[in-house]
């Protein structure tokens, strides 16, 4: 037992895809609204700008004290701008809990909707009606909007181009569904409304990040531990949320004995996930992940560090928030097929303790 418990966490694991802690996405431009962690509104995360790069000294940006005064004020949004991003806000928030009224009381009495598919809803009680259509047809959907810009062509009236991102769900996929937009703006009695909407499909429909949210549940810290044996599991979001690193360690009687990486992230040519491992002797694998009911697998193909070709299946399963299970099964290495193991708990890793330094720190702050 222990001479397999042994295979599994070593060669199994890193050809197998050890990869279970995946999320955490680092902020991306103001979005319009927000959803809990927001996978869509990073999709239009921007580089440096080459104005904003210190001429001698290419590639590296300048600090806001490099920056003229007039060149930080003109980057500060107007407050009539500051009005319409948290007008977004309100109405991401309300389409989220499928208030229909709500959602239709950001546009103007007389306003017109025109849907991705070319439908025109004429009016704020057509708009009411088309959401609560919406909603009843598309239990628990979910929407994300990226604004790109927003400018004024006059005191009263801004046009904003942005991106959607609308969610649904059921028991064995999620389904992400990407329109570009343009919306009219116009202030009336000092409160800004939508006057017109049209929705397009978008130049750029990039799901890496959105696709990446599937397995937000794996993020954080997870720890296997055994009678002589410590795996510890560890996951950050990079490149603006485009990929998900997992770091792993293996250790053995207090020893650490293997150490390694994953690399997650959405494959547009085959419209699946795909992982890539790294084990610290040298042994790597790739694979694709698909959804199995409240299942995840993983196959993997790789080449173990002594040059001999392996593959496994991976199953993971989420318990609840802290728990989950992880097996592997049809594991080959070298042409000799391996037994299948048995599901391995997995728990979330426990906050370090507070030192007095740390306590010293929370109470001054």
């Amino acid at each position: 037992m222990k001479q397999q418990r042994l295979l599994l966490c070593g060669t199994a694991l890193f050809l197998a895809g050890l990869g279970h802690n995946v999320g955490g996405a680092e902020e991306a431009p103001t979005p319009r609204g927000n959803r809990n962690v927001s996978a869509a509104e990073k999709i239009n995360a921007k580089p440096v700008a080459t104005s904003d790069l210190n001429p001698n000294e290419k590639g590296v940006s300048k600090t806001p004290e490099e920056k003229p005064a007039n060149e930080k004020e003109s980057a500060k949004p107007s407050p009539d701008e500051e009005a319409i991003r948290l007008t977004g806000d309100t109405y991401t928030k309300a389409f989220c809990d499928a208030d229909a009224k709500l959602v239709a009381s950001h546009f103007t009495p007389d306003a017109e909707y025109v849907d991705e598919s070319g439908n025109v809803h004429q009016g704020r009680e057509a708009i009411q009606e088309a959401m609560t259509s919406l909603f009843s047809e598309n239990k628990d959907c979910q929407i994300e909007i990226i604004i790109d810009s927003i400018r004024f062509i006059s005191p009263g009236v801004a046009i904003e181009d942005g991106t959607t991102a609308f969610t649904t769900s059921d028991d064995d996929e999620i389904d992400i569904v990407f329109s570009g937009y343009t919306a009219i703006h116009v202030k009336s009695n000092g409160k800004w409304l939508t006057a017109s909407v049209r929705e397009h499909a978008p130049k750029n429909r990039r799901q890496h990040r959105s696709q990446l949210e599937q397995l937000s549940w794996l993020q954080g810290d997870w720890v296997d531990e055994g009678d002589d044996m410590l795996v510890i599991f560890s996951c950050n979001a990079i490149d603006g949320g485009n990929f998900l690193i997992r770091e792993f360690k293996i250790h053995i009687a207090g020893q650490e004995t293997m150490n390694g990486t994953q690399r997650i992230g959405w494959d547009p040519l085959n419209g699946k996930l795909k992982s890539w491992v790294f084990d610290s002797e040298g042994g790597h694998s790739e694979g694709y992940w698909h959804r199995d009911g409240d299942r995840w697998v993983l196959k993997s193909f790789g080449v173990t560090a002594d040059g001999e070709p392996a593959s496994s299946t991976t199953i993971y399963t989420q318990v609840d928030d802290d728990t989950m299970t992880w097996q592997s099964v049809d594991h080959e290495i070298g042409g000799v097929e391996l037994p299948d193991s048995e599901p391995v708990t997995i728990v979330r890793r426990a906050p370090a303790p507070l030192t007095p330094d740390d306590t010293v720190t929370l109470k001054s702050e």
